[in-house]
């Protein structure tokens, strides 16, 4: 299985020791398979006959070689005195791991400098440089010219450089981030283990278990393979995706979900419907008709608009309706109070979500990101950082995540996510009107042909109930918002429910309404600040046309 993966990441490595950049090389990855691999390749490779010394450091195991070992490889302990001997017992039974890693380095250093010698370093977690001094032998190591004379090269394997080295030192180092998986080791993987367990698989299936495991590394696929195959005794993607989801949810910054509805579950908002599905949808469906004409595929979008009227739905409809992964990015989640922390959280978000995309990668609340005039104190920095890092990835031309961000504060965002070029489309969400608010009655009442809402038992007939609806219920929720209109709909058949009802009827919808307090004035100065607002961010004149003329339209017949 190691000849069908990816060498490319090892070879890069390689490429800029050779091309003497530096001998030192840090492997940014978290996964035990990509180790074996590297360990692998070395022992592997007729290149590597003429290097003298293979040595290898694990934080537990201590230091060891690396030896050929029937057609793969073994580590094998390494003692200058014997483990068995008074000295070697007295050595271990005193000394820490880090003493003993500090001794490991010393030992290493002369082997580094004076013959042809690969040490790889792993499992190795952050410690005080006084009591280590790795970073000040790696910074050494780094401009010694015998060690580069002699071709030696370090190995680091680690899931986060910053985490182990200090800047100075990763500026000396060679930094290599390592891809998850591509789909072709996800196809090789997953057509191995089906031949290893005798499950079945046609292409068709074969292609939906590729795409349903992106951004998996190669640990989590092969575990997320056994466990559906113990479990179900086949690959099943859909319990593939939910097992991908509790991994990917542990990160606490992304969350991956199936999009719940489409725009049919969604009431009202005719011209936002209109122009997405025109701009964004149809583009995103015909993607080489798309790029025969030139027109580029949309890579953000912005809603704005009040607490409660439809983005984050709209959103979550958006993904299905182009048949894409749902992700969330948790931003509360992103901001930590140890330093430099903030920063990494937010660079594997973005490399993780690169790697399962094309997606919907959902922000919401992005005015959370703050804005580049901030404190100037760590936690400033780290605002400032986190703003950065978000900045650069919406400017990022080879990005392949469709970013849809939210916010109910638009004046609150900084011009950087506003101006031409960060979203293609900045679109805002009002109050629904007079018809809009039927529709979404409707939809929430499972009226909807093909909606996913349960009907719920009706004492009238479907025409006289949307009678009644049209002439008691929408006028009675002018400046609702969807949430509450959906709410409305839960109080009615609450109170049917309490009432010992068999059906919901004209008091309960009646007296759901009038359980609401709205303020209607502040609302309606609400509409008009998001107008402003509409007319200051969205630059597409007839689609703001369109948007004003319904708002208009709704306005006359409530």
């Amino acid at each position: 299985m190691l000849a069908e993966l990816d060498t490319g990441w090892i070879e890069r490595g390689l490429l800029k020791r050779r091309s003497n950049y530096s001998p030192i090389v840090c492997f940014e990855t978290s996964d035990p398979r990509r180790l074996h691999q590297l360990k692998g390749y070395l022992t592997a490779r007729p290149e590597f006959d003429r290097y003298e010394h293979l040595f290898v450091y694990d934080q537990w195991d201590g230091l060891g070689k690396l030896v050929r070992h029937e057609g793969s490889w073994r580590a094998q302990p390494y003692r200058k005195v014997a483990p068995s001997s008074p000295l070697g017992q007295r050595l271990r039974e005193e000394a820490t791991s880090v003493q003993l890693f500090k001794a490991a380095l010393k030992e290493v250093d002369g082997f580094l400098r004076k013959g042809k010698t690969i040490f790889v370093i792993q499992n190795v977690s952050e410690h005080r440089e006084s009591e280590s001094g790795l970073q000040s032998a790696l910074k050494a190591w780094a401009i010694d010219q015998a060690v580069i004379a002699r071709e030696s090269t370090v190995f680091i394997v680690t899931a986060d450089a910053a985490r182990i080295l200090d800047e100075p030192t990763r500026e000396l180092a060679v930094i290599i981030e390592v891809d998850p998986s591509s789909s072709r080791e996800r196809e090789a993987i997953i057509t191995s283990a089906a031949r290893e367990l005798e499950v079945a698989l046609d292409p068709d299936a074969l292609g939906q278990l590729v795409m349903a495991t992106a951004g998996l590394n190669l640990h989590q696929l092969e575990s997320i393979l056994l466990e559906s195959y113990f479990t179900a005794r086949r690959f099943d993607p859909m319990r593939l995706k939910n097992l991908k989801s509790e991994l990917v949810k542990k990160s606490g910054v992304l969350e991956v979900s199936e999009p719940r509805a489409g725009f049919d579950d969604i009431g009202g908002y005719r011209a936002v419907k209109e122009f997405i599905r025109k701009y964004v949808v149809n583009v995103l469906r015909q993607p080489e008709r798309a790029r025969r004409f030139g027109v580029p595929l949309p890579k953000g979008i912005l809603f704005f608009g009040p607490p409660g009227t439809g983005k984050s739905l709209f959103a979550n409809a958006l993904a299905s309706e182009i048949g894409l992964p749902f992700i969330n990015l948790v931003t509360e989640n992103i901001y930590s109070k140890w330093l430099g922390e903030s920063g990494q959280k937010m660079k594997d978000a973005i490399r993780l979500a690169e790697k399962m995309s094309p997606a919907i990668v959902f922000v919401d609340e992005i005015d959370r990101f703050g804005r580049r005039g901030m404190a100037l104190d760590s936690a400033g920095e780290e605002t400032r950082r986190v703003f950065s890092q978000f900045l650069e990835w919406l400017g990022r031309p080879d990005r392949e995540a469709i970013i849809v961000g939210t916010t109910n504060v638009p004046e609150h965002l900084d011009e950087a996510f506003t101006r031409t070029g960060r979203f293609d489309y900045r679109i805002p969400f009002l109050y629904p009107g007079r018809s809009a608010r039927l529709e979404i009655l409707k939809v929430h009442l499972g009226l909807v042909p093909g909606g996913r809402r349960r009907r719920p038992p009706l004492a009238m007939e479907e025409d006289e109930l949307l009678r009644f609806l049209q002439a008691d219920v929408v006028p009675a929720t002018s400046t609702f918002s969807g949430a509450e209109l959906e709410e409305v709909i839960i109080r009615s058949r609450r109170l049917a429910f309490d009432r010992g009802s068999s059906s919901l009827d004209a008091p309960d919808f009646l007296g759901a309404v009038r359980s609401f307090r709205v303020d209607r004035a502040g609302r309606r100065r609400s509409i008009a600040g998001c107008l402003a607002e509409a007319r200051r961010l969205t630059d597409d004149q007839a689609f703001l046309d369109a948007v004003e003329r319904e708002m208009e339209t709704d306005a006359r017949e409530d």
